[in-house]
């Protein structure tokens, strides 16, 4: 039976973080005599090895899910997941797929969370990082870990190691593949569905799913091999990819105390009449890829100079020590390269390797060691966090053009309509 909290929900539910509305597949219209569709459907080739499951490897539906965690369509998408569950039972496998968006400041960190725990507590860990005010950043998700039933020196050994952050980054790379721009997004057994959609939509769906996966199980396929066969008819018929969703029009915030920041001189001429601060931690891919964009930006705009100030995240493990490098390569007249450095090797930040990019570009090595280690290197990096916690930036990378707030890798357009604006 579904439960009443599901379908409360799936009657209010909108379209998710950056959603459009979405692309209508082809109609069901019902299970043919043999248990397939009547109405071929369009199926993506979605595969799963590495993602986190709950359910049953041999149940005959599997529905992939594109998260995160501090997206409030996620969230009451849950609902309308648990309610599936309900209608399927084993029948229904949900594999989960973390897409932190840049516009969420936490949400980067809360996916890494989830993937630090071991396996068999993923499930409580995703529901508990979906709990009502769950905390999503710094030793809250350490708690939140040991409250599941995680230990805790293993949970901080995980969340600092690298398996997780290449998870995340296979995960990313699966969504970037399929066209995923928002979340939720779903696939069931291969097909989309965009967006937080009604329960029905996805009952419909599974139901024809299931029967279409009896009629291979009727032809000899194992039951634990129905997805990989699913996998296979997708790639024999690729469909064509959806067009990208246009950007929603940013909102962008004016606060006047980032006119004051000041920071690092990185791109474009000292004396340019505007400015662009832009807060980085060398450890993160949105970080990197808005260096690329700026490039083209500050080409483009001779007017603007753009500078830089450090925020390391706790949960990069060594963006600290990587900010400090770059810090000591300013001093030495080498901040632009150094941080192209950085950026390039992005999960090469130890010691050896820091000291290793600084020879490659001609530093003074004993001065940058000198430097890398000094009070007064420690102080350029701390004013620049004291900074990013006056503005409120929680998160990389976070830009003030002119004054104004814009969070995450967003297109040159963004930073242009900044621009557009008048100085306030």
């Amino acid at each position: 039976m579904r439960s009443m909290f599901g379908l409360v929900f799936a009657g209010i539910l909108g379209l998710g973080c950056g959603q459009v509305e979405p692309r209508g597949e082809p109609p069901f219209a019902g299970a043919a005599a043999e248990g397939a569709p009547s109405a071929r459907p369009v199926r993506y080739a979605v595969p799963i090895d590495g993602l986190r499951a709950i359910g049953r490897e041999d149940a005959p539906v599997t529905v992939v899910t594109f998260t995160d965690y501090e997206c409030p369509f996620c969230a009451r998408a849950e609902a309308t997941v648990a309610a599936l569950k309900a209608e399927l039972g084993d029948d229904l496998r949900v594999v989960i797929a973390e897409h932190p968006l840049p516009m969420h400041s936490n949400s980067r960190e809360a996916a890494l969370a989830a993937l630090s725990v071991p396996p068999d507590r993923f499930a409580e860990m995703h529901a508990a990082l979906f709990a009502p005010n769950a905390p999503h950043t710094g030793e809250a998700l350490v708690h939140l870990a040991s409250g599941v039933g995680v230990d805790e020196s293993a949970f901080r050994a995980r969340f600092a190691g690298k398996e997780a952050h290449a998870a995340l980054t296979e995960a990313e790379d699966l969504a970037a593949s399929l066209h995923v721009n928002g979340t939720p997004t779903f696939f069931v057994n291969g097909i989309r569905i965009d967006g937080a959609q009604p329960l029905d939509r996805f009952v419909t769906v599974a139901r024809e799913e299931l029967a279409y996966a009896r009629g291979l199980l009727a032809k000899g396929i194992a039951p634990n091999r129905v997805y990989a066969a699913l996998l296979a008819e997708a790639r024999e018929n690729p469909p064509a990819m959806p067009a990208p969703s246009p950007a929603p029009a940013p909102e962008l915030t004016f606060v006047p105390a980032a006119k004051e920041t000041g920071g690092a001189a990185y791109l474009g001429a000292l004396d340019a009449p505007r400015s662009l601060v832009v807060f980085v931690d060398y450890e993160c891919p949105f970080s990197k890829r808005l260096d690329a964009q700026l490039r083209t930006f500050s080409a483009e705009h001779s007017d603007v100079r753009v500078v830089v100030r450090n925020r390391p995240l706790s949960f990069h493990v060594n963006a600290r020590l990587a900010a400090q490098a770059a810090i000591a390569a300013e001093l030495q007249g080498k901040l632009e390269p150094y941080a192209q450095a950085l950026y390039a090797h992005g999960d090469a930040h130890g010691r050896a390797e820091l000291v290793a990019y600084a020879d490659q570009l001609g530093l003074d090595r004993a001065r940058f060691l000198a430097d890398l280690d000094s009070t007064a290197v420690a102080k350029r990096l701390a004013d620049d966090e004291a900074w990013a916690e006056k503005l409120g930036v929680t998160g990389t990378p976070t830009s003030f053009v002119d004054g104004q707030r814009i969070v995450g890798a967003q297109p040159p357009a963004t930073f242009a309509l900044a621009l557009s604006r008048p100085s306030e």
